[in-house]
């Protein structure tokens, strides 16, 4: 129920609600939002690719505001770029920075980053200033939330030192959390954002611990804020066939290690040579073409696989729905929480997947099976093989996974309750 008090959420995203891929997931949050809220306006920074656009309908009381949209990746590439740079350069707040982290800053990638993120806030500052002194924003009754822990976080911070009361969040996930995902290990900015904003919701426990530990004096503002899938309503069935069917769904980039995935079907493969397997991978990527050639020269003539490129969410429901599956494997090298896990165990399928970032929260011995955060492919060959020699305890994995998703990851709840607490904020 809205607040009726003219109470305006601004939502600051990297390309929705123009994307069919990225951030997608807020298609649910968005409903949630929409009916806390007066009204609702979507900030996307960036056109996506023209294959990956999509024109969303949107509830009565959203809008979506493209002013501040560049396309990064056609012939305005590289003056997009130039604006960052030049706004980050006359800007003091980048020499403060650069006092706080020199060393990290004379890196050229800790310098790119940091141009980065202050180029990205100071648009987003920028828009908020002006939509106040249109009219657009009242400051009192409005709430600024960056999907992302990035520059436009960092942007919401410096919109709330010129208007002292709006309020701002922001979600924390991964790539935008850990900074010893990089070389070197930093994050710009981290300080000001963990520390200003009015409360940083990380999509994990381990996310919260990571904060807090860096920033203990603020830990009051982390609150932990799961995401969650729907209800398919359905139960994925396992194979009767004698076949053992494993499937993954990621996008195919260096991180999530398909290869490493690869490896280890190809040990299971030799291991059992008297058992079929095969592998289903959903999701696209840039090395989506190199995986295939690799998985066709490497995995064994028991093990088949097919690699079903791109698919929207709700033809990856329908895989699920028809297609039988025994196990989902993640071998991510880091993750927040990943939303495939969540829409696996939806359906029941026992998870094998590294303990990394906040996966040791949604997998567990109940649920399936946790790889150390580095695994050889004989750990993964030895995981599936535990799970394809034991149906009685599959099955009760199964049931396992599902309860877990109702009481953990279940989209209407956890989003519900965020939109309830974001409300209570302007309250």
């Amino acid at each position: 129920m809205t607040s009726g008090n003219g109470d305006h959420l601004v939502v600051f995203t990297t390309s929705y609600p123009f994307s069919r891929v990225v951030e997608s997931f807020l298609d649910r949050e968005l409903s949630h939002l929409s009916s806390s809220f007066d009204a609702v306006t979507l900030v996307p920074r960036l056109y996506p690719p023209p294959g990956e656009r999509l024109d969303r309908p949107l509830p009565e009381n959203v809008s979506a505001e493209t002013s501040i949209m560049h396309d990064a990746q056609g012939e305005s590439t590289t003056a997009y770029y130039l604006h960052l740079i030049l706004s980050s350069l006359a800007s003091p707040e980048l020499y403060v920075e650069l006092r706080r982290n020199y060393r990290s800053m004379l890196h050229p990638a800790g310098m790119r980053k940091a141009l980065g993120y202050l180029g990205i806030a100071l648009d987003i500052r920028d828009w908020v200033a002006r939509r106040v002194e249109e009219g657009g924003l009242d400051p009192a009754h409005t709430l600024l939330y960056t999907y992302w822990f990035d520059g436009t976080a960092l942007g919401a911070v410096l919109a709330k030192r010129d208007f002292p009361g709006i309020r701002c969040i922001s979600r924390a996930h991964g790539y935008d959390l850990y900074a010893e995902r990089y070389t070197p290990p930093y994050m710009p900015f981290q300080d000001a954002r963990a520390c200003s904003l009015d409360r940083v919701y990380p999509v994990s426990e381990h996310g919260k611990r990571y904060l807090s530990a860096r920033y203990p004096s603020y830990v009051s503002n982390f609150r932990v804020a799961r995401l969650g899938t729907g209800d398919p309503e359905f139960l994925t069935p396992p194979s009767r066939d004698g076949v053992f069917r494993v499937v993954s769904c990621s996008h195919v980039i260096p991180i999530k290690r398909i290869d490493l995935l690869v490896r280890g079907l190809a040990e299971v493969g030799r291991i059992q040579p008297d058992r079929e397997f095969e592998w289903v991978h959903i999701g696209g990527g840039p090395l989506q073409s190199k995986m295939e050639t690799y998985a066709d020269a490497t995995l064994p003539g028991n093990v088949s696989h097919r690699f079903t490129g791109y698919l929207t969410n709700a033809a990856v429901r329908e895989h699920y729905r028809q297609s039988p599956a025994d196990a989902f494997v993640n071998v991510s090298e880091s993750e927040g929480v990943p939303v495939s896990i969540m829409e696996a165990e939806s359906c029941g399928i026992p998870v094998i997947a590294t303990a990394v970032g906040g996966t040791p929260e949604i997998v567990s011995d109940a649920t399936g099976i946790l790889l150390p955060e580095h695994p050889e492919p004989r750990d993964i060959a030895e995981a599936i093989g535990r799970i394809a020699a034991d149906p009685d305890g599959a099955r009760t994995m199964r049931s396992a996974c599902r309860e877990n998703w109702e009481h953990r990851y279940n989209a209407d709840r956890n989003f519900g309750a965020f939109a309830g607490d974001l409300q209570a904020l302007l309250q």
